[in-house]
């Protein structure tokens, strides 16, 4: 949406105590738990463009440069159920891997749009007129839950309608929340596609740009996962000259090692050509403001139209577009590289929220937060009548391979506490590295018996490094682990050597045949002088 001159707006908020000034309507605490587990969204929007070529149920993917606004199309709804009953729908979908029981605790629906009236036009420039004057009721909508054939009517709150506000009424943006908790528990299996249908948005044109969508927040216990501090609150803000701060207490980090917090949120109408709009996040370690960013969300222009989970759009949906045209929900991780943001056992924090340029509505934010690391549950031991092959059938093997390439990350970065000195290169000669720098990763762990060990992965959450090393066992490839205790890291080795040299002749021979994926050597309370070729 261009931006307009809104009226200073700001508010600051305290969970569990709650103080607030000048808002268009006051967030407040949604939902606060403690639990073992975690937390996903799943969303869409409602509206797309249609142009000569594409009718608004074609994915709009363009999010280059040379994409267009929302300001720049006519909007119609998107509907993909082939149902004449409904008018709009679009849908995505949950998956909760079955790898450890989980159990949904809370499931909270918001859905939100621009709708002055049924359907606009724009005649001509700065001006527009309706077509369709009429505008019902936005509090009730439909939802068709996994592996139903009919849908269900589900009426809820209207937070915000921004009709009755003479600020807002050329575009009436709107939110509305429900619980549908019950009815997400209420089912065999959870997991599977949700499809929304009849939320409403105007039709053609608007002033400022036609905007709308759905978002599920889901929040479940996994034994097997962190306690977690999950709090999530909603309201609507207008994010434009004035910022939105969120002050977070009630919740305490990870008393040692890796400190991990993510925020999810949800605003209409962010532009992804339009900078300005920022997210981030102060607390007493960091003392002054950091910006949240990810790959695909830019620190001067977070509210860029899109879903994302991390560094990757949401691809389960129907229509999946990368560009959503002004619907934008999130969840990611903050940056915290050594601990610079979030330290441990750090117990607040303050997210803002601001834009010098952009203008976009805030709804929806949560922060999420690991205060504890699990004790690994057992893996499930091979009876002695099976062969390893015939265990391998059984083990999810894609999943690990997944958490060794998550982690693997962790060598390419100085973010250890105890790192002693950048990495060194070494040249060897020998065989099938001739031409390969062989970086060596030096740590000092006390009561860890020294030596250089041919490593193949490292993890942040201990209870990760289990799995993956019971499945290097039943492809036979020997392994042991160690912890670097400063931090909780766990290493997964396959060797450790006396000597560098032997340690990197070892890494040559890809052990000895045996591991075909990449390796590291880290060194472990030894000193390395004087070598910076090996013949």
């Amino acid at each position: 949406m261009k931006k307009f001159s809104p009226k200073n707006i700001c508010f600051s908020m305290m969970v569990l105590g709650i103080s607030l000034v000048h808002s268009q309507n006051p967030f407040k605490p949604r939902f606060q738990k403690e639990l073992n587990g975690d937390v996903t969204i799943l969303a869409n929007n409602i509206t797309n463009r249609v142009d000569y070529s594409n009718s608004s149920n074609v994915p709009y993917y363009n999010h280059t440069s040379s994409a267009l606004l929302n300001d720049d199309f006519t909007m119609e709804y998107i509907d993909i159920d082939g149902d004449e009953s409904t008018f709009s729908s679009s849908s995505a979908e949950l998956f909760l891997d079955t790898n450890s029981p989980k159990k949904i605790v809370y499931a909270g629906l918001y859905w939100s749009g621009t709708y002055k009236y049924n359907t606009g036009d724009q005649p001509k420039e700065d001006k527009f007129v309706a077509i369709d004057a009429g505008r019902a009721s936005v509090s009730t909508v439909k939802i068709k839950y996994p592996n139903q054939a009919q849908y269900k009517s589900v009426t809820g709150t209207v937070i915000f309608d921004g009709l009755n506000s003479a600020e807002y009424k050329d575009f009436a943006p709107y939110v509305v929340y429900a619980d549908i908790t019950d009815d997400v528990v209420g089912m065999s299996n959870p997991s599977g596609v949700y499809t929304l249908a009849d939320i409403r948005a105007t039709q053609g044109m608007l002033r400022g740009g036609i905007a709308s969508g759905w978002q599920i927040f889901i929040v479940y216990e996994d034994s097997s996962k962190p306690m977690k501090s999950i709090i999530t609150y909603d309201g609507f803000s207008d994010v434009s000259s004035s910022s939105v701060s969120l002050n977070f207490n009630g919740f305490k980090t990870v008393a040692q090692g890796q400190v991990k917090v993510q925020i999810a949120a949800a605003a209409l109408d962010g532009d992804y050509k339009v900078p300005g709009d920022k997210v981030s996040i102060k607390t007493p370690k960091s003392k002054n403001f950091i910006p949240v960013t990810n790959k695909l969300r830019k620190p001067d222009n977070f509210f860029n139209s899109s879903i994302t989970i991390e560094n990757k759009h949401q691809v389960n949906r129907y229509p999946d577009s990368k560009n959503t045209l002004g619907f934008d929900s999130c969840l990611t991780t903050v940056a915290n590289e050594n601990n610079a943001v979030f330290d441990n056992n750090s117990s607040e924090a303050t997210l803002k929220i601001e834009s010098d340029s952009d203008k976009c509505f805030l709804f929806f934010a949560s922060l999420i937060v690991d205060e504890s690391i699990p004790t690994a549950e057992p893996i499930a031991q091979k009876p002695a009548s099976m062969t390893n092959k015939e265990m391998l059938e059984r083990y999810d093997i894609k999943k690990v391979q997944q958490m060794k390439e998550i982690y693997a990350d962790l060598f390419q970065t100085t973010s250890a506490k105890n790192l002693t000195s950048k990495a060194q290169t070494f040249s060897n000669k020998k065989g099938e590295v001739k031409k390969e720098l062989i970086e060596v990763l030096t740590l000092n762990i006390t009561g860890q018996e020294k030596g250089f060990y041919v490593v193949t992965s490292a993890f942040v959450d201990p209870s990760n490094a289990k799995p993956y090393s019971t499945l290097l066992t039943l492809k036979d490839v020997k392994n042991q682990t160690f912890v670097n205790k400063i931090n909780n890291y766990t290493y997964v080795y396959l060797e450790r050597f006396d000597q560098l040299e032997d340690a990197i002749s070892f890494y040559a021979s890809k052990a000895n045949g045996m591991y075909s994926e990449k390796l590291y050597i880290v060194s472990v309370n030894t000193v390395i002088t004087g070598i910076t070729d090996m013949d």
